[in-house]
Order: structure tokens, then sequence, then C-alpha cells
């Protein structure tokens, strides 16, 4: 193996040798039956144990092989098929307890810092910042002071008036009530702001959420921040902090992101899923929703989709 190919190799890969059974989910954006056709034709002669159509765009084909044939497997899987959405994984690492989500670009199809800045006429310069920053090339922390202090003096009603009007990715609901049901405990994590953050996890019904806070003067912003500021390694010690207190593995836990900073609780979780993301976050990643939405969470975790009951 490459090193960029251990990079992205999930955890289960090293833990045994021994054939078991592996679950391919596939999930299109239109009907799923022609990709199921093909993807058949790519797994040659190794038997197909089991078909669950979960959808009319997505299905689960289980598999008995070697990890590392289903590894070697799965990568010429998502090769080949680069118009679906395709995970494997040993059946026995589905069925998580806690999922863990990013906001920014995420559970919503905007950065929101972006969205003020275009509010206050600082779009394009704001905006360039938090490129750099999703794609790894500026530190996190520092680019998130940086934009804030750009905003000294400026009303902090407008970041309320950012939240009342959000765009939610699509799925997000339908994802956030799966988790529900299925009883698994749900975090929003973001380096976005209370304002913000806050009643979207309330919207999403989310048990909690960890965002940042920004300093205030009265009713203005005086461009800084309240510490702690949530960046990568903050997201990825909430994760294990939370799991430890909830008694759980972190092979129990989901984590869903999109960018460089969302990396190390991706990296962390049993399960981390590349939500369409940024070229950094995907190179270092096994399991990616390109091609369809949130609701592809729903089947890679092994939830059952209530919308589709």
């Amino acid at each position: 193996m490459t090193e960029n190919t251990l990079n992205e190799a999930p955890r289960w890969l090293l833990r045994s040798d021994a054939a078991q059974p592996f679950v391919v989910t596939i999930c299109t954006s239109g009907e799923v039956d022609d990709a199921i056709s093909r993807l058949r034709g790519l797994l040659g002669d190794l038997e197909v144990h089991d078909e669950h159509k979960l959808a009319l765009n997505a299905c689960d084909l289980t598999v008995v092989c070697e990890p590392a044939y289903a590894w070697s497997l799965f990568r010429s899987l998502r090769d080949n098929l680069a118009d679906a959405d395709v995970y494997m994984q040993p059946q026995s690492e589905r069925g998580k307890r806690l999922l863990i989500c990013d906001m920014d670009m995420t559970m919503v199809a905007t950065e929101t810092l972006d969205e003020v800045a275009k509010i206050l006429g600082m779009g394009e310069q704001i905006a360039a910042i938090t490129a750099r920053a999703m794609n790894g090339e500026i530190d996190f922390s520092a680019a998130l002071r940086e934009r804030i202090a750009m905003l000294a003096g400026q009303p902090v009603q407008v970041f309320h008036d950012v939240a009342q009007s959000l765009p939610l990715n699509p799925g997000a609901e339908q994802l956030l009530a799966a988790a529900r049901a299925a009883g698994m405990h749900t975090i929003l994590v973001s380096g976005g702001f209370s304002q913000v953050a806050e009643p979207l996890a309330r919207k999403l019904g989310f048990d909690e959420v960890h965002c940042c806070q920004l300093e205030l003067d009265a009713d203005r912003l005086t461009g800084g921040l309240l510490d702690p500021i949530v960046n990568a390694d903050y997201k990825c010690n909430i994760l294990q902090q939370r799991a430890q207190a909830l008694g759980l593995a972190l092979r129990d836990c989901c984590a869903i992101g999109d960018g460089a900073n969302d990396l190390p609780m991706l990296t962390a979780a049993g399960l981390g899923i590349a939500y369409h993301a940024k070229p950094v976050l995907r190179a270092a990643t096994s399991c990616h929703i390109d091609v369809t939405d949130l609701t592809s969470a729903i089947y890679f975790i092994g939830l059952d989709n209530a919308s589709e009951v």
C-alpha cells in the first residue's frame, strides 16, 4: 500500500485477517437499479449472500471475504462507480450509537460567517480567508480570529438574521430523525457561533451543541472571541470525551464533516464520513458522500430512514 492509501484506510482493515461478512452500500441520485447491476459485475465471482433495497436510490449487498481483499475491492468499486456514493464495511461495524456533525457546509449549505460578511459588505475578503482555512492552508484558529477582528463594531443582530434563513443541506432533517429514532446521542460541533449554531441545533433536535462565542460590548462585536475556540482538536476532544462519558468505544461513533478542521474527529470515529468535502479531507478518508445527500449517511450507518417507510 502507498502512504496515501494507508492514511485513508479504515481501522477495520487492521483488526482481523479472517474472512467475514461485508456490507456494500450504494447510493445514487436517481434509481439505484442500474448501479446495482454494474456493481454486481465488478464483484466478479464473489457471491452476493444478500441484497436489500433500502430505498429507490439505495441498496445493501452482503459478501463474505477477507479484510485486505475487501479494502482492495472497495477502492475499485469507488473508482468505477463514480456516479454513485459507495461504502464497504464489516457487517459487525454497523450500528453506531453516537453521531457528531459539523455545521457549515455539512448540516447547512453555506459558510455562515461568509453570509454575515456579505451582508456587511466584506464578503469576498472574508470568504477568501475561509476557503484557505477550510482547505487546511492556514491555521483555523488564527484565521477565525482574523475574520472576527475585521467585524469589530458591527451589530450582533446580523448573526441572528443569518440564522433565520440558513439553507439546510438535503437530508439533514431525515438524518437527525433517523438518529433519534435509533437512540443515538447527537452532537453539533462547529467553529461557528452560538447565535447561529444553537438555534440550528434546536431545530434539528441535536442533544448538545458546542460552538464559538463572540465577545460583545452591548449589542456589538468587539472583534474578539471568548475561549475556547472550537477548532480541529477541540472537535476531536469533544467526540472522545462524550464517548467516554457515555461508555462508548470510538468505533461506536460516527462523525460527519467537510473541511480540514474536521479531519481529526473523522479519523477518530469508527465511521468518518466526508460530506462533499475539501480535497485535503477526501484524500485522508475512505467514506465519502460526493454525489448524493445526507440521507446516504443514514444508510452507511445502517439506520432506518423513516421517510422511506
